[in-house]
């Protein structure tokens, strides 16, 4: 009999595949891989429950429950999982996040079972339910948990800090299949041959990229908001055209009109309009076209839990130059395979932008050490790991984990 997990993501928003590489679905292959059943839980705005199949493997199936939830704050209560009939089905329950509500509850409901891989490595919002949550219900949860897990040292820091043993640092991985297709890693030779044959093109999206012809680019892919620090980019860029005045920004991604009205307005007035060029959607199946057309990536984000996009320039080699957060502490040795600066000076910014684009080798050798670090960090070394620290086994003899380009999908 195959034993079966549930992995479910608590947070209170509906996600979208097309355009984002979901963790959940990338350690759910890798799981399915070591012969196990499982079933992922995401939140669904509607009443209807919707039950999808995404993978299968050697008889082991991924599927999603599109589940309703009651909806607190960034919460969802999953009234359904709690029901006994339902835990009783699983072997294992992975939780995200040690203060989302359907922790606690769960651990109370199943602790024997329970299993938790937590991101956030700071308190952010809403201090005082934190507080709360902390001094009330905080003590039951870490005496409740078969396992702890983080997906950076700056998680296992803060957890450790709010009273956490024992726990494991993980990283995350990257479901290549989303992103890699018939991907060629010679990519970025010069030798003139089209690497792109047999892969799926965006035929707008390479209309606009022809127009950056043979121009220095440098790249900025996610949300458009606050968190991540557009204002700041685009002020280090006005500065990094002084010195390239032939370079072009790259910008895919969007955010609340507010937000992305105000920085179209300020890269206006720092006189920028011409020198973006700006997607604000592209699927990850298309995404090989945009990080091709890049010389290195821009992420100065404020605070990043590990940020899918850093795995994906990785992936494609694209240097990066980044703040500290939860996934370039994780992935980056500081100017051996990426750039870590730990202040936001736009003058040291500028300056170690510059110090890549005038520097071919030195890009060349930070993308080749970066992508080996992608290979490292794949999801069938954490679902592994995981495994083995929880002492869970799969019941049924399993041959060994195939790799990315041998996976078999089938979507409903």
């Amino acid at each position: 009999m195959i034993q079966k997990i549930l992995y479910l993501r608590n947070f209170a928003s509906k996600v979208n595949g097309a355009s984002y590489n979901l963790q959940e679905v990338g350690l759910g292959k890798a799981l399915v891989r070591k012969g196990f059943d499982c079933d992922i839980v995401y939140y669904n705005d509607h009443k209807e429950t919707h039950l999808e199949q995404v993978y299968r493997h050697e008889g082991c199936t991924l599927r999603i429950i599109w589940l309703h939830g009651f909806k607190f704050l960034s919460n969802s209560i999953y009234r359904d999982v709690l029901n006994h009939s339902f835990l009783a089905a699983y072997d294992w329950v992975i939780s995200t996040e040690y203060n989302q509500i359907m922790t606690y509850l769960l651990s109370r409901k199943c602790p024997e079972k329970l299993v938790l891989y937590h991101g956030p490595y700071r308190d952010n919002t809403y201090a005082l339910i934190r507080r709360l949550y902390d001094t009330l219900l905080l003590p039951k949860v870490t005496k409740s948990l078969r396992c702890t897990f983080v997906k950076s040292d700056l998680a296992k820091r803060y957890l450790e800090d709010k009273g956490f043993h024992n726990v494991v640092t993980l990283g995350v991985g990257l479901d290549r299949s989303k992103v890699e297709g018939k991907f060629n890693n010679d990519n970025n030779d010069n030798s003139g041959n089209d690497k792109s044959e047999g892969r799926e093109k965006n035929p707008e999206v390479a209309d606009e990229l022809r127009r950056l012809g043979d121009r220095p680019v440098l790249l900025y892919v996610g949300v458009l908001e606050e968190r991540r620090n557009i204002r700041f980019m685009l002020g280090v860029f006005k500065k990094i055209l002084q010195k390239h005045p032939c370079c072009l920004l790259l910008m895919v991604g969007d955010g609340r009109k507010a937000d992305t009205d105000r920085y179209w307005a300020y890269a206006h007035e720092l006189g920028l309009t011409d020198s973006i060029l700006h997607f604000p959607r592209v699927e990850q199946r298309h995404l090989w076209q945009i990080y091709g057309a890049a010389d290195a990536m821009l992420f100065p984000t404020h605070y990043d839990i590990f940020g899918m996009v850093l795995l994906e320039s990785m992936l494609f080699r694209v240097p990066i130059i980044s703040s500290v957060n939860g996934g370039s502490v994780t992935l980056i040795e500081d100017g051996v395979s990426g750039v870590i600066l730990s202040s936001f000076s736009e003058e040291e910014w500028v300056s170690r932008v510059s110090e890549l684009l005038d520097n071919a080798e030195l890009r060349q050798s930070m993308a080749e050490q970066a992508f080996l670090t992608v290979e490292r960090m794949s999801w069938d070394r954490i679902a592994e790991e995981m495994l083995s620290h929880s002492r869970i086994q799969p019941m049924q003899p399993m041959h060994h984990p195939m790799q990315s380009g041998q996976e078999r999908g089938t979507a409903t």
